[in-house]
């Protein structure tokens, strides 16, 4: 028989929102249960909602452990290689999850009038400000006291991270990993070709890969480490080296766009509203879609300030229907 379990304690005061939570007995259960509950629903995985949340395994489980003895119910099972929620942790899980958004929602009312006590050094991929939403380069902007900001190509990012000469990156590529480095996704958007107006293809309604065949493409950095998955597909399809082309901005690949049959890869925001004489389509293939990374080395003395301005940057992401927010990180465990 299933256990009837009482989900309206979980619910705050508004002013205890960011604090506690009373569900009975001689302690409250703590914001950040919840929030490991949440991750560790969405991710399967103790270790893995570990990463999602900046923490170790052991704090996830004390956490559902928490939460367990204060419901008097088991919230997941074991099924395979993965924890499952029972069908009371489901019910927990989106109790917790309406918290969280809450607490989140106050969190980012104030992100930017609360500012990290550490100066940051943050590189950031050439390409970032052009596919990122205008909210979350306002919140960069607010930072700018307490940021060195440095622009390089996706490649160089991740080694500036790895050789600890910046505290973190934030990049945009298609999906990938960043072996030996600590990361977070933030969201994913969908990848889209722009071609001049007068191309055959600009009647298309979307791209696959296969209309790429023969088309000179413009990329934004040095192939293949920021486009791993288009540069894997091309192989497949045997496409030829010489039909990729490096530039150095935006502006350029306009340029080139609408003067030669040429064919460029941006972000849906440079998609919304395209330049005169080019049209931006669709592609299919979710595999070119863009992924925006956040990498870092734990670094205990900036951990904190690392924290909370990536979780600022995220907030901005996620109130923008034109992007979907990650709800896993990059970094896979192999344990649960």
């Amino acid at each position: 028989m299933k256990m009837r379990v009482d989900y309206a304690g979980l619910l705050p005061s508004p002013c205890r929102l960011w604090t506690t939570v009373d569900v009975g007995g001689s302690s409250a259960v703590e914001i950040q249960h919840l929030k490991h509950l949440v991750a560790a629903s969405e991710s399967a995985s103790f270790a893995k909602a570990a990463k999602k949340c900046f923490t170790s395994r052991q704090n996830i489980a004390h956490s559902i452990k928490v939460l367990e003895n204060k419901l008097g119910t088991v919230l997941f099972e074991r099924r395979g290689n993965e924890m499952v929620l029972t069908p009371d942790g489901e019910e927990a899980a989106s109790a917790a999850r309406e918290i969280v958004e809450q607490v989140e929602n106050f969190d980012v009312m104030f992100a930017q009038s609360v500012m990290p006590d550490d100066m940051l050094t943050l590189a950031v991929s050439a390409n970032l400000f052009a596919g990122i939403p205008s909210s979350t380069d306002e919140f960069i902007h607010s930072y700018s006291d307490k940021l060195r900001i440095r622009e390089c190509d996706c490649e160089k990012c991740y080694e500036l991270v790895l050789a600890e000469r910046v505290d973190l990156a934030i990049v945009m590529c298609m999906k990938r990993e960043f072996p030996e480095c600590d990361v977070r996704e933030i969201a994913s958007s969908r990848s889209y070709a722009v071609v001049n107006t007068c191309s055959p293809l600009a009647q298309r309604d979307q791209l696959s890969m296969v209309d790429f065949k023969g088309q000179e493409l413009l990329l934004m950095s040095k192939p293949p480490f920021q486009y791993k998955p288009l540069f894997s597909q091309m192989k497949d399809l045997g496409f030829e080296k010489g039909e990729v082309n490096v530039i150095t901005s935006t502006s350029s690949m306009v340029h080139m766009v609408r003067r030669y049959d040429v064919m460029g890869l941006v972000s849906k925001k440079f998609a919304i509203d395209p330049p005169k004489d080019i049209c931006a389509i669709p592609v299919e293939d979710p595999r070119l879609d863009w992924h925006f990374y956040a990498l870092f080395r734990m670094d205990v003395r900036k951990f904190a300030a690392i924290s909370k301005f990536v979780k600022g940057v995220r907030s901005t992401f996620e109130s923008d229907s034109n992007y979907v927010s990650a709800m896993r990180t990059a970094v896979d465990d192999a344990d649960a």
